[in-house]
């Protein structure tokens, strides 16, 4: 199954990426390159929701990693939303919840973040 990912401009310099399908080694950089355009285009908080998402592997959770690390180099901060419980469990169990911003909606991620 491919990837859609589809950009909203939320204004104040806020993204969001929403994301269906699976994220896998043969869609990963479709994800990848729309974080980083949204970098590149200078927004300051990167939210990509997962609401849609069926499935994620190791490369998709790479891009999540390199994705928090570029909008950290950036000045700008990069969050997971509405992770289904699959996901959610997957970014738990390999610990990468320690690293990255979870939130189960937008407007949670949009007060918590700087």
């Amino acid at each position: 199954m491919l990837l859609r990912v589809d950009i909203e401009d939320r204004g104040d310099h806020v993204v969001v990426i929403r994301t269906g399908g699976e994220i896998d080694a043969a869609t990963a950089d479709t994800l990848a390159t729309a974080v980083s355009g949204a970098l590149g285009d200078g927004y300051q908080k990167v939210l990509v929701d997962f609401t849609q998402v069926t499935f994620i592997d190791s490369t998709g959770l790479g891009v999540l990693v390199k994705s928090h690390r570029s909008a950290a180099a950036a000045g700008a901060v990069f969050a997971v939303v509405h992770p289904t419980p699959q996901t959610r469990k997957l970014i738990r169990v390999l610990g990468l919840d320690q690293l990255l911003n979870i939130y189960e909606s937008h407007d949670e991620a949009l007060a918590d973040l700087p």
